[in-house]
């Protein structure tokens, strides 16, 4: 049975302090000359940021979860959009999901895939809810997959197969629903015994789901085509309620997954074309991530040839904290010689990691940058790789004497290859969005 979204949006309203500021905003300093900063109007109340995506024709589609209570719900889902000409929207809120569950994917030219959670107001059995749509934000009805259903984690391939992964309420096991693009998902199996997991899919079609079974990890794999592997148990992680996972999925059948939470052990995982897995535990007590929709605190990326890497907010030997940044998947599957620091400003905190054309990376990070008047100022910062080179010089997107929340986002735009971050901005009690467009990729 299918279910129709219900959307509101306040009607073309505009925050006249929001607006003032962002127009007039520059980013501090002289090394952050070629960033300039995008106001998104009707944008306050944000909880938290959660993806930042572009399609292939350069429309990004940015959601986070929000809540203000001049709104009907309180709590909602917001959309944000921007056109390739750098023209941000705000489509309609969606309503009908818990905003904290809501996992959006762009595949394909235009195609979205919503996966999350039904409210207690749309039904009292706790529904986990698909909904097709397109980059501009908007989505068809929702189809059911489960009911009572505890958490969820969902991966796109560009092509636009799925994996929707979960666990309920009344049983131990993880179910899990596939689909071939364009098609409906398929009937649920129950795959493995476990409350923890992660999913990916790459671009021909494999696919991974990867548990925690005790204290180790267990995985299953399922090349294009294929079936799905007997389970293999790797590696030994902490006993812990918080413990997360990530997994990425690389071009070549690399599987990456992270594990951690902030505050105790933290690691990362990898599984080579041969099937053997290696564990290394990257901290002994990992820091936190800026924001709670990324699940482990180290984030996995690949790069456009595949390269592998993985980022997170550790400790300097001086006992600093700094966000580093290490390749893996190298050497037999370990880890390419010593991390690189990419900040060790005190309090620093990774927010986001994002891979463009041409072995493109960014790095997004937020550190305090208090002043006598402010203590607890915090600012947003941006180190970019560029053609599979070093990372340059971090700049600094906020400018001064202006709070920001953790937990930016960032993407490359296909087009340009302009990276694009989208900043939490506090403003008076309410949190608001604005984005940071950096330079656009080197001619070839």
């Amino acid at each position: 049975m299918s279910q129709a979204p219900i959307t509101w949006r306040c009607a073309a309203r505009r925050l006249a302090a929001t607006l003032a500021l962002l127009a007039v905003l520059t980013p501090a300093g002289a090394q952050a000359a070629s960033w300039r900063l995008e106001p998104i109007a009707d944008s306050t109340g944000v909880a938290e940021l959660h993806e930042l995506a572009f399609d292939a024709r350069g429309q990004a589609l940015l959601s986070w979860n929000g809540a203000d209570p001049r709104r009907d719900p309180p709590t909602y889902t917001g959309l944000a959009t921007r056109d390739p000409e750098g023209n941000w929207g705000r489509p309609l809120d969606l309503r009908g999901i818990v905003p904290t569950t809501a996992q959006i994917h762009l595949s394909g030219s235009v195609s979205a895939l919503l996966v999350a959670r039904e409210t207690a107001a749309g039904s009292n059995r706790r529904r986990l809810v698909t909904g097709d749509g397109e980059s501009d934000g908007g989505f068809d009805s929702f189809n059911s997959l489960d009911e009572y259903v505890s958490r969820h984690w969902s991966a796109i391939s560009p092509r636009g197969d799925a994996i929707v992964a979960w666990t309920v309420e009344r049983s131990p096991f993880l179910r899990v629903a596939e689909r071939r693009a364009g098609k409906r998902f398929a009937r649920a199996r129950d795959l493995a015994l476990g409350r923890t997991a992660a999913v990916a899919l790459n671009a021909r079609g494999d696919r991974a789901l990867v548990w925690r079974a005790g204290t180790r990890l267990a995985a299953r794999v399922r090349r294009a085509g294929g079936t799905w592997s007997a389970t293999k148990r790797f590696g030994r992680v902490p006993v812990s309620k918080t413990l997360r996972l990530s997994a990425l999925l690389a071009r070549n059948g690399r599987v990456v997954v992270t594990w951690g939470s902030p505050g105790r052990a933290c690691g990362v995982s990898v599984r080579d074309g041969s099937g053997r897995w290696r564990t290394k535990t990257l901290e002994r007590r990992c820091g936190p991530s800026g924001g709670e929709s990324h699940e482990a605190p180290v984030q996995p990326i690949a790069d456009a040839k595949g390269a592998t890497y993985v980022a997170w907010t550790g400790r300097t030997r001086s006992g600093r904290r700094a966000v580093k940044f290490a390749r893996v998947g190298v050497g037999g599957g370990g880890i390419s010689g010593r991390p690189l620091v990419i900040s060790s400003q005190r309090g620093a905190v990774l927010d986001d990691v994002a891979a463009g054309s041409g072995r493109s990376l960014a790095i997004t990070y937020s550190a305090p940058r208090p002043t006598r008047a402010r203590p607890l100022l915090f600012a947003t910062f941006a180190a970019v790789r560029r053609r599979g080179g070093g990372f340059g010089r971090a700049d600094r997107l906020t400018p001064a004497d202006v709070f920001v929340a953790q937990g930016s986002r960032v993407a490359f735009q296909p087009l340009t290859g302009e990276p694009v971050v989208a900043v939490p901005f506090l403003i008076g009690r309410t949190v608001a969005v604005a984005a940071a467009v950096g330079p656009p990729a080197p001619a070839p």
